[in-house]
Order: structure tokens, then sequence, then C-alpha cells
């Protein structure tokens, strides 16, 4: 066997090795359960709904009408607006004059090396009282029963945090080149089912925009403020709680939790490139490796001759697009006819990513990388 051999089954093997987890993914239990618990009002446990909000006036309407129309029956909502340039205060003044179950207050100035996010979750968390604390975006929106199915599979998982990565809502052309590759990198490196074993923290990950804790748990290790200088809060708390010995479990949208994170490809970019190589274990070298193998496999296998490879290549990549399509509940002939698209917005987010590793620019705020 000859070099050129020996990296064709490397290059195989990798592929293999990811085509492997998105059959994991698609074969395990991945959505929120349809089967829900007890919710009267007797029974239920009080549920604080945190909403971080930095010029949000666009979102918040949406998520504060989904969250009014919820069935679950135990709830309080809390709002930090953090320093907000926008109309979110006028927003909140508004909702909460005809709603006795909102109250909203203003972020303490932000302090010296925190992030803002994280100084604002960690805020609402020492307001809250609930039993159960779910940190949501502004940008996500929620059906009426998804706290009722995420409360009920956290309890009858016994774990401390669930976290949901949102069904993406796309309208445009540049949010359908951009806004899948998150789940095309999450769904074939990690199998989610292994972020519930109790070993290799690594295998962890989470999204801020959904993240329902056990409020005891929170409250003893008050994790944003564990990780007030990380840019990349969710992950990091994940691998946290991972590596203390806490249960938790993540899960993908099924039209109970979505969102709509970005409206056009350049603020995709802007946006996913902040914490693109925490996907890598935060390694950049493992970052720059994927996308450069993503485009030189098939064109090494072609010019080396080695045509099974390619061809086997070629299936198992349309295999992985439409496994991870089917998984997001996104387009299969969308995953498969923007695949060079996707590829060129990856590299976008890469190549932004290694630009902008000493400092991170978000929200008008500019912060220096933990």
């Amino acid at each position: 066997m000859d070099v050129g051999e020996i990296i064709s089954w490397v290059f195989m093997a990798m592929l293999l090795l990811r085509f492997g987890v998105v059959l994991v993914n698609w074969a395990t239990p991945v959505h929120l359960s349809d089967k829900l618990g007890l919710v009267s009002a007797d029974s239920a446990p009080l549920v604080s709904i945190l909403i971080p909000a930095r010029n949000e006036a666009h979102n918040l309407p949406s998520l504060l009408s989904d969250i009014k129309k919820l069935d679950y029956p135990h709830l309080e909502v809390l709002v930090c607006n953090d320093h907000s340039t926008d109309g979110t205060p006028e927003v909140l003044k508004e909702y909460a004059a005809d709603w006795a179950g909102l109250n909203y207050f203003d972020s303490d100035p932000l302090p010296e090396g925190w992030m803002g996010k994280n100084f604002a979750c960690h805020q609402l968390a020492q307001r809250a009282s609930g039993d159960w604390l779910l940190f949501l975006d502004a940008d996500v929106r929620l059906k009426r029963d998804a706290i009722c199915r995420a409360l009920a599979d956290a309890r009858r998982k016994g774990v401390s945090l669930l976290s949901v990565f949102p069904q993406q809502i796309m309208k445009t052309k540049g949010e359908r080149q951009t806004v899948p590759v998150m789940n095309w990198i999450l769904l074939s490196m990690l199998p989610l089912v292994a972020v519930r074993l109790p070993w290799f923290s690594a295998l962890a990950a989470a999204n801020g925009q959904f993240m329902l804790f056990e409020a005891s748990v929170y409250r003893r290790h008050e994790w944003h403020r564990q990780v007030w200088n990380q840019n990349v809060d969710d992950i990091v708390i994940a691998r946290t709680m991972k590596r203390q010995g806490q249960s938790i479990v993540v899960l993908t949208g099924d039209e109970d939790v979505l969102c709509r994170m970005y409206t056009t490809r350049e603020e995709a970019i802007q946006g996913f490139a902040r914490n693109m190589h925490h996907f890598f274990g935060g390694h950049r070298l493992w970052m720059t490796w994927f996308v450069i193998l993503a485009w030189i496999r098939m064109p090494y296998f072609a010019l080396a001759g080695h045509w099974w490879f390619l061809a086997a290549s070629v299936l198992m990549v349309v295999g992985m697009k439409m496994g991870v399509a089917v998984i997001s509940r996104q387009s299969i002939k969308m995953a498969l006819f923007l695949h060079y698209g996707h590829l060129w917005s990856m590299t976008g987010m890469a190549l932004t990513n290694l630009r902008n590793r000493k400092q991170v620019i978000w929200k008008g705020r500019i912060y220096k990388k933990a």
C-alpha cells in the first residue's frame, strides 16, 4: 500500500466516523418527548422564564406573545434589560402594563471582564424564585406545550440541565446558505446520546437559546458566574457540569422550540464565527483541518484515481446531508442543492474566527477573548 492509498484510507475513515455519528443521531431520540408530566396548578413546579435582552425590541414582542399563550400553569417571567439602546425598555413597559406575570429590570453596570449576557443571566438567576430556571434568548419562539414537554423530559430523565437546539426558521437565501452549517457540524461530530454519559466532558454541548436548569443545582454552583468571562457560555457550562458529575441532556427542536437567529448571510457568518472553534473542543487547528478536509477530500480521490473511494465518499456525504436535514427538520432539497454554498459559508466562518481570535465584537460591545 503506497502513501497515496494510506492517505485515502485515512480520509475515508474520518468520513466514515462522521457518517456513523449521523446514523446514531438519526436512530436515537433527539427531540422532546410527546409524553407530558403532571401540569395541574397544584402539582406543577414553578418555572422561572429568564430572558437576557440587549437591543431586542424586534424580537421580544413575538417571544412574549408566545409565553402568554403557554399552557403551563405555574410560571414567572423575568427580563433583564442589558443597557439596550433601542426600544427594548418601551416594549417591556407596554407588555408589563397589562401582564402581572411579567417583571423586568435594568441591568447593573457591567463589571470589568464579564461578558454582558453572562452577567445578565447571573442577575436573572439571583432574582428568580422558580424550582426550574429556563433561560431563553429573545429570538426564540415557543409552541403552547413547549414548557410542559421540556419539563416532563427533564424530570423523567433526572437531569440537572436540559438544553434544546431550536428548529431554525430560514426565510432568505442568505439564511439557507449559512444557518444549516452549525447543525451539519454538530450532528456529524457529536452523538447527542453521548452527552448523557458520565465521562468525556468533551462530549458535551448546550445551546444558550434554551437552557432549562434544576434551580437547586444551579443556585449551588451559579453556572453563569463560573463562566463570567467566556464568550461561549453554553458549551463551557455544559462541559463544566459534566466534569462536576451533573447529568445533562441535549435535544433538537421539533416545531415546539423554534428560532430565527439571523436574516442575512453576513450577519450569520459574523454570529457563528464567534464560537465556531468551540464545536472542535476549542481548538482552531481542528476547526481549520475540518474545513480544509471538506474541500480537498473528493478532489484528492479523483486526482489519485481512487474511484471507489470517491464514489463511497459521495454517497456518504449525500446520506449525511439527508440525515442531518431530517433530524433538524430542514429541507432535504436545500441540504443537497446548497451543499457548496454551505461549504463557502463554513469557510467564511472559520476565516472570520481566525481573524478575530483576540477579541469579540457583539451588540456594540468589544470583549477580549478569555
